[in-house]
């Protein structure tokens, strides 16, 4: 017989597994199961990383909130700052009416025209004018007659009886 070296190995076809030898090859070696402590450190990585994925997106929608928030917040000071404005015009206006030159603009616009004479009343002090005589509101003091009595109205005929 021919030494092993030199022997022939066997035809293999396509599909085929080598033939199993009895000794496992050198550079081999059966995997060990991964010990506790390796499989627990990947565990707790694995819920670090979800957590910091969390807390990044809860903070993200934090973000969101507050920045919606500031848009409404500028939105109603700009609102405020414009009636702000328009009660000082509104103010600034009623100051303009209330003045001479307002109230001359008021009353041209009525058709009210300046009188032709100036007329200066002056108060007179206490105890200076007498008391009037006779009651100043009384008609027949005042030069007007009383208004004539009413005369009595004509008689309807009766009900029932035609006119005529």
């Amino acid at each position: 017989m021919a030494p092993p070296s030199q022997r022939s190995a066997p035809a293999r076809t396509t599909g085929t597994s080598a033939p199993r030898t009895g000794r496992p090859s050198p550079d081999l070696e059966v995997a060990r199961k991964p010990d506790r402590a390796r499989r627990s450190i990947g565990g707790i990585g694995t819920v670090l990383a979800s957590g910091l994925f969390a807390v990044c997106l809860a903070l993200a929608a934090l973000h969101a909130v507050l920045v919606e928030n500031q848009a409404t917040l500028d939105d109603l000071l700009e609102r405020n700052e414009q009636r702000y404005e328009r009660i000082d015009n509104l103010q600034a206006e009623i100051a303009y009416l209330d003045s001479p030159e307002g109230l001359a603009d008021q009353a041209h616009s009525a058709g009210l025209v300046p009188s032709a004479e100036l007329a200066v009343l002056t108060p007179i002090g206490a105890d200076l004018l007498p008391p009037p005589g006779e009651d100043p509101f009384d008609l027949e003091s005042s030069g007007w007659p009383p208004d004539p009595p009413a005369a009595e109205p004509p008689e309807a005929p009766e009900p029932g009886l035609a006119a005529g």
